[in-house]
């Protein structure tokens, strides 16, 4: 898993921004709470030797909402998970939804039994431990403000 520290954060380390502290629950030391945004991005990247070769991984953001959540309601985000180098497949989710759109491959969260919720990106197929970097980036702008998203990561794991 990529701890919240080891993500770039976009105006991650603005204090007017962002929040990174300990986290109660998180398996990490820190992590990081939206205070105000209106451009929220996050990617992380993970070296592809670091994976087993002829396997399917899936990116999950790991995340709360905080009692200031506000701003992601029925909000697009759109996700991407790709080897460094190539397009990759852009995919559109969802940090919080009044009502899922079950016609449409949106995806949204879904609560972990550790108290968590966790929220599919995308996922990549390492074929033959290729030696490159899987990046992976969550992205949105439609300049109005946000707030109360805590991070702890972006878990990697096999399908």
């Amino acid at each position: 898993m990529l701890a919240a520290g080891d993500l770039a954060i976009t105006w991650g380390d603005n204090p007017h921004y962002w929040s990174r502290n300990s986290i109660e629950d998180s398996r990490f030391p820190e992590g990081a709470e939206l205070l105000s945004v209106c451009w929220f991005e996050i990617n992380g990247s993970i070296s592809t030797c670091k994976l087993s070769s002829m396997t399917r991984y899936k990116a999950y953001l790991v995340f709360k909402l905080g009692a200031r959540f506000y701003g992601f309601t029925n909000e697009r985000v759109e996700a991407t998970v790709r080897l460094s180098g190539t397009e990759g497949l852009q995919r559109t989710v969802f940090l919080h939804a009044e009502v899922e759109d079950v016609q449409n491959d949106y995806r949204y969260p879904v609560e972990r039994g550790d108290g968590w919720l966790e929220l599919e990106l995308g996922e990549y197929f390492n074929e033959r431990g290729e030696d490159g970097q899987l990046e992976i980036r969550i992205f949105h702008f439609d300049g109005s403000w946000k707030r109360g998203v805590i991070i702890e990561g972006i878990e990697i794991r096999p399908n």
